[in-house]
């Protein structure tokens, strides 16, 4: 169950994320204050530019391999095992989370051609 200051803070974060945006040390912080680890994991993903963009689909290297990110849900085990079931007290991965918040700031990812084979 999502609490109201995760909720909160989920608002507060995503109001600063503005298309055209740079994650700036107050953002990078505050998406650690509310995602905790998953938001430190987030971040490492994006800064070592492993979020990747395949035409209109959208992909995350992870430790396990690369995962895909449709909306806010992944194919990863801990969405799986900890999202979905509501067993976490975040709405996202690490892997949805990065992509999100590139998408919001509609920058820091690689974009890849599709592979048509």
């Amino acid at each position: 169950m999502l609490t109201e200051a995760f909720l909160k803070g989920k608002a507060e974060l995503f109001q600063a994320l503005v298309p055209g945006g740079i994650l700036t040390d107050e953002i990078e912080r505050k998406i650690m204050d509310v995602y905790g680890g998953r938001g430190k994991r987030a971040l490492e993903a994006i800064k070592e530019r492993r979020v990747v963009k395949r035409g209109r689909r959208w992909f995350v290297r992870g430790r396990g391999g690369e995962y895909e990110v449709v909306k806010t849900m992944c194919t990863c085990r801990d969405y799986v095992m900890n999202i979905a079931t509501g067993k976490a007290d975040v709405d996202m991965c690490y892997h949805a989370l990065a992509k999100t918040i590139c998408e919001r700031l509609q920058a820091y990812y690689v974009i890849e051609p599709v592979d048509e084979t």
